[in-house]
């Protein structure tokens, strides 16, 4: 009885991941910073260089392209399992945990979008990786803007998915009136059973016949969303693209896909154009129909197919199309 009481779909689900990721070609690592900062990255299987005292792999001219993916909040790098498969054979890949989720943790305070940016590129040339392409989706592309931005010598290429990087206060509030909460942080990490039921439908376009059952909801509330909930929640508030007295986003100049899911219930759908608008000539949008906030895993074969596109071609003419 205690062993049955003790079994968790969450924990199964993440051993099967683990599994299927080492079937790709990733292996998982833990990589300390100089920051403070712990990070758990799934990279390829390279050879460790000796004589330092923190982890260091080679990464030599003859590999594949790197491309990173950074994943959405709260969640962490298995965002990516309809993508590994087919990405693996043609780059290096690099999925990171970002902060406070997985097993990637910081005892540095800063809690804003710029320091985990900061961290994964410190993570990247701990590695050797110096130059390559990032992928965020939702948050994971907030972190990706920044690094676009930040270190414009390392990002070749810029995929923002489902990410509002453009968002306002006002795009909070109308989630907030939307769903009759308090504050965003109780759409986004939820603390009940019908909380999180309310995040899926939101990610999700097409929606299963039957609820997920209850005891499912609870065991990801209690090993997913509670692991960390305090810091997660002073990364919603440490966020610094959503605050009223942000600076003017500022424009990256490589090249940038902008995919969204046409039924997104997070980002509306008219903000990947804005954002287009924004950037300029060198962005391009992507709608893909009948997917919600993640299209990455609702609608994988067709994201694969126009992010491949995307990565392999030398610029954004002929413009992309489904």
């Amino acid at each position: 009885m205690g062993s049955l009481l003790s079994f968790s779909p969450a924990r199964m689900i993440n051993q099967c991941m683990k599994i299927y990721f080492n079937s790709c070609g990733l292996f998982s690592r833990i990589v300390e910073l100089d920051n403070g900062t712990t990070m758990h990255c799934w990279m390829p299987q390279t050879v460790a260089v000796s004589g330092s005292s923190s982890l260091k792999l080679a990464h030599t001219d003859d590999k594949k392209p790197a491309l990173v993916f950074l994943h959405a909040f709260g969640a962490d790098a298995f965002t990516w399992c309809r993508q590994i498969s087919r990405f693996s054979k043609c780059f290096d890949l690099y999925i990171p945990d970002l902060l406070f989720c997985g097993d990637s943790y910081t005892t540095n305070s800063s809690r804003t979008e710029f320091f985990q940016a900061e961290c994964v590129l410190e993570l990247l040339q701990q590695l050797n990786v110096f130059k390559f392409s990032v992928v965020g989706t939702s948050y994971g592309g907030f972190v990706a803007y920044r690094l676009a931005h930040l270190y414009p010598h390392a990002v070749h290429k810029l995929v923002l998915s489902s990410s509002g990087v453009n968002m306002t206060p006002d795009t909070d509030q109308a989630l907030v009136d939307k769903f009759g909460t308090e504050n965003v942080a109780e759409v986004l990490m939820p603390s009940t059973v019908e909380g999180l039921r309310r995040a899926w439908r939101l990610a999700i376009h097409s929606q299963p016949l039957f609820p997920v059952p209850s005891f499912i909801c609870e065991d990801v509330l209690e090993t997913v969303l509670n692991k960390n909930r305090k810091e997660k929640l002073e990364l919603l508030d440490g966020l610094q693209l959503r605050k009223p007295n942000a600076p003017p986003l500022p424009k990256v100049t490589q090249d940038t896909l902008i995919i969204w899911g046409e039924s997104d219930g997070i980002f509306n759908v008219s903000l990947a154009y804005d954002l287009k608008e924004y950037i300029g000539d060198n962005a391009e949008v992507v709608v893909l129909k009948h997917a919600g906030h993640a299209p990455q895993l609702e609608k994988a074969k067709e994201y694969n197919r126009v992010l491949m596109t995307f990565l392999r071609q030398v610029s954004l003419s002929p413009k992309l199309s489904l």
